[in-house]
């Protein structure tokens, strides 16, 4: 039980005391209320908008109100959101969060607005004729009378659409918006833990919508003291994350900085979550707005919207993505080398020492140079053939994020690439069978550590802190970190 306790109160400081990780989840908490309120107040007010239209003795205004309530319904939000990201919002010069603000609003306003109508149907007309025999005008009579009897009813469907939304939005991370979600994988992809922070998040997540309902109902049934006391609650905890933190200014290190990071200050830098990139613009550049995504194309797609000044990046992304060369500039971040490697199990020694014996033999019979030559130098990714498995013995399980080309990427739905090719030749030579699970960057390490993969090989640079938390194989290359710019901008964001 001492153990217990002890491993408890040692991940509580691993992830959320060390370097002060718990102000992460407290901006990422704030970003969440603000998100979920505003959509809601907005969502409510265009319900009645579409309940309205809906209503409609105009056949070409109904006509509207389906097709957009059908598209509300049929478009999962996550698509939904990209889209009016990366497509429909992109002209425009705001951020993510007011893009997911608006997304949101849109989405529940046609559920509300479909329950509202049908809750307004239900009434018997009986009641609205009685109104207008006693005098009162068309208005009044559905101010007061119809409408608190609606109110009544499309209650529990209304709380039940607003704590969807509060779940929903943790897929804001998709568009760079640092929500309490992203703030766990942040987290997650710093220390490590796959349990701890989810745990909190999950709590949290379930406070809050336990608060809402609370206010919700509270104010149906006219209890000011609940009402007053969620209120307040729901509004501390939002504040929160605006309480600034004790943190160690940039400057005290300002000797160990490479030059061009000191010129991030204020711009907006995109990186993908988790990966080598993050750490060094997180440790270098805290006062530049970071914009974590999961994937080069979608950093690809910021940068060429103006959603993001620069990205970071690796130097091979460029040399094996013509399209990338074309719609970007370089400019090397000055940092050494780091070398990119195979992750295991701690303690799992054996596939450790296996995996290093089979890159001594392939560097020593030339497969090694020969499998990467091809890779590297490939000037058409598409017609590279995809490693085919012959192993028929033991089974491996395989975490790989296949979203950096040429390193790994998928071809066809199937796993392809430099890194693809030599676990195959490996599994091969030893007769293993592989079946890769594919994820994003920072849920590789992750998945290692908690046995649902033994190994994770997707572009991941060793580092100190990794590797007390996996074994690492030797390293089978070495990757330099770049700073991708607009055509013609790199004199702009770094002067020197």
């Amino acid at each position: 039980m001492n153990s217990f306790f002890s491993n408890i109160a040692q991940s509580f400081t691993n992830n959320m005391i060390t370097e002060q990780r718990y102000q992460m989840i407290l901006e990422g908490l704030q970003v969440t209320l603000l998100i979920t309120f505003c959509s809601a107040i907005l969502g409510t007010l265009l319900r009645g908008l579409v309940c309205w239209a809906r209503m409609s003795r105009r056949a070409w205004l109904r006509r509207v109100a389906i097709i957009y309530i059908d598209l509300m319904r049929g478009t999962p939000v996550l698509v939904l959101l990209m889209l009016m990201y990366y497509v429909f919002l992109a002209p425009v010069k705001t951020t993510g969060v007011n893009v997911a603000i608006i997304t949101f609003a849109m989405n529940i306003s046609a559920y509300i607005g479909e329950a509202l109508r049908t809750g307004i149907e239900s009434i018997y007309k009986g009641q609205r004729e009685a109104g207008l025999a006693l005098g009162y005008t068309p208005r009044q009579v559905f101010g007061r009378i119809i409408l608190p009897q609606v109110v009544r009813k499309i209650m529990p469907v209304y709380l039940g659409e607003i704590i969807s939304l509060l779940k929903g939005t943790s897929i804001v991370g998709y568009i760079a918006v640092m929500d309490m979600t992203r703030a766990s994988d942040l987290i997650r992809s710093r220390t490590f833990d796959a349990f701890f922070p989810l745990l909190v998040t999950a709590i949290i997540y379930f406070v809050i919508a336990w608060l809402i309902g609370l206010l919700l109902n509270s104010i149906m049934e006219r209890r000011r003291v609940k009402t007053t006391i969620a209120a307040i609650v729901l509004v501390l905890l939002g504040a929160l994350g605006s309480v600034p933190a004790i943190v160690e200014h940039y400057e005290d290190h300002a000797e160990t900085i490479p030059p061009l990071f000191r010129q991030l200050e204020g711009k907006s830098v995109g990186t993908i979550i988790g990966s080598i990139q993050d750490i060094a613009l997180t440790r270098y550049a805290p006062q530049a707005d970071i914009h974590r995504l999961t994937s080069i194309t979608d950093l690809l797609a910021s940068l060429q919207n103006g959603k993001i000044d620069c990205f970071c990046g690796e130097n091979i992304t460029i040399t094996a993505n013509p399209e990338i060369a074309e719609a970007a500039d370089t400019i090397d971040a000055g940092m050494p080398p780091s070398p990119i490697a195979v992750c295991f199990k701690l303690g799992d020694t054996e596939l450790q020492q296996d995996f290093n014996q089979f890159l001594a033999e392939i560097k020593a019979d030339g497969s090694w140079n020969q499998i990467m030559n091809k890779w590297m130098y490939c000037k058409d990714l598409s017609a590279m053939p995809i490693p085919v498995q012959r192993g028929t013995g033991k089974s491996l399980t395989v975490a790989t994020f296949p979203g950096l080309a040429p390193y790994n990427y998928l071809r066809m739905g199937k796993p392809t690439g430099y890194e693809i090719e030599l676990v195959t030749e490996w599994a091969n030579r030893r007769n293993y069978r592989l079946r890769y699970l594919f994820m994003d960057f920072a849920s590789q390490i992750p998945a290692v550590q908690t046995g649902k993969a033994n190994m994770a090989i997707g572009s991941i640079a060793v580092t100190e802190e990794r590797q007390k938390n996996v074994l690492f194989s030797d390293g089978y290359y070495s990757g330099r970190i770049l700073f991708y710019t607009r055509k013609g901008e790199i004199e702009s964001i770094f002067r020197n």
